[in-house]
């Protein structure tokens, strides 16, 4: 008996010893990228794209529609955008560009389709909802902007026009700068695809609708949290109700912020990062509630471990990587390296075991900003408390099991 106490204390110590080394490896990752005709790309995006094509194609959009209230659209969403960050640096002649736009494609024909418009009420003031309207003219937005003039599908030209528009009159119509994904309920951060649209359409076409992004902007300013001074994560009909900001609303909310109005969004920002930013172990992480506040995950946060946001952290990433807070975006991506479990097998890069895809979309539209080796700019040793606690308890483990051994 005592012997078999002995070597299973020396399996623990051992698989320890294993975690933090491999903890310590996985804090230095970078990405790697490859060639494809005159451009390289992320080809850790790529593999994880891999990941995401097959499982897609094998149903994971209803599966993730059974977990998640807008699963279906979510995962195909994140899926196409990711497709657009990538192809924005591809040579347009090279095969891989062909093989993302075709997938854009088939991603846009899901989202259009009975199933992609099911759960989402048709006759809202904003024809399916915020939530719906907001994601896929996004995503139909972000793939004309990839292409050139004379590559553009005239039909999706018109369509994409014809939603902007909507977007307006329903916005002229709200008695408050935000609108319903479902009757009578509102979430600020359905709206940000909205205003990205349509900064996207002023983009590529004729600027029609700054003063209505101007007037937003403004008129957001009236409904903040009071607590926090934040934009709230949900908020009443009339602007009343409002529901304190959250960590994982809050990195998406100001992920497409810098998009919509760069001041306003560096000003919240400072705030964001006083109130969510906090550490475990000495890694980063975004906590799901402001310092101070307890609460529980649901399923907009995923997990909340030591009050650190799953989905706040992950989305937080792809924040700091929009302002240019290298520290942060490095830590939060080689934590969800470590924490992720991230491994590639056959060209197909997965997270937490591939279980959960829904994890690896969010992942990969994070991971998908950084378009070359040169885009992350200089850090300082974030890693360094990490290292220095890790090393002591390494030291620790191993005197521990040399103990054991000789015993």
């Amino acid at each position: 008996m005592l012997s078999l106490l002995k070597k299973l204390f020396k399996v623990t110590l051992a698989t320890l010893i294993a975690i933090l080394l491999w903890a310590n490896l996985a804090l230095y990752y970078r990405p790697s990228f490859e060639s494809f005709g005159e451009s390289s790309i992320n080809a850790d995006v790529y593999h994880q794209l891999n990941f995401l094509e097959a499982k897609l194609k094998a149903g994971e959009g209803q599966k993730m529609q059974r977990l998640f209230p807008e699963g279906f659209v979510f995962i195909n969403v994140l899926y196409g955008l990711t497709w657009c960050n990538v192809l924005a640096q591809a040579d347009h002649a090279s095969p891989v560009y062909t093989h993302g736009i075709s997938e854009i494609d088939r991603t846009l024909a899901a989202l259009n389709s009975n199933e992609g418009k099911r759960i989402f009420p048709k006759d809202l003031p904003l024809p399916y909802g915020a939530f719906y309207h907001g994601w896929t003219t996004y995503l139909l937005g972000s793939k004309l902007l990839i292409q050139s003039d004379s590559d553009r599908d005239n039909a999706e030209v018109v369509s994409f026009k014809d939603k902007s528009l909507q977007i307006k009159v329903a916005l002229d119509s709200s008695a408050v700068p935000y609108l319903e994904s479902y009757r009578g309920q509102i979430w600020p951060a359905d709206m940000m695809t909205l205003l990205v649209a349509l900064r996207v359409h002023d983009e590529l076409f004729e600027e029609e609708y700054s003063e209505v992004i101007s007037t937003w902007v403004n008129e957001t300013k009236e409904f903040l949290d009071p607590s926090t001074g934040l934009i709230p994560h949900s908020i009443g009909r009339e602007g009343d109700r409002r529901s304190g900001a959250r960590g994982s609303s809050q990195s998406l909310i100001l992920t497409l912020l810098f998009d919509i109005d760069e001041d306003y969004a560096a000003e919240q920002y400072a705030s964001y990062k006083e109130l969510f930013q906090d550490s475990r172990f000495g890694l980063p992480g975004i906590r799901e509630y402001p310092k101070g506040v307890l609460g529980k995950g649901d399923v907009d946060s995923g997990p909340v471990i030591l009050e650190i946001g799953g989905a706040a952290s992950i989305v937080g990433q792809q924040l700091a990587g929009k302002t240019n807070d290298w520290d942060l975006y490095c830590g939060l991506r080689n934590s969800i390296e470590f924490f992720g479990v991230s491994f590639t097998i056959k060209e197909k890069k997965r997270y937490v075991l591939g279980q959960l895809p829904m994890v690896d979309a969010f992942v990969a539209w994070s991971n998908s900003i950084e378009t070359s080796p040169i885009v992350v700019g200089e850090t300082s040793n974030w890693r360094l408390k990490f290292q220095v606690g890790s090393g002591v308890v390494l030291v620790v483990l191993g005197i521990l099991f040399f103990l054991i051994r000789e015993a």
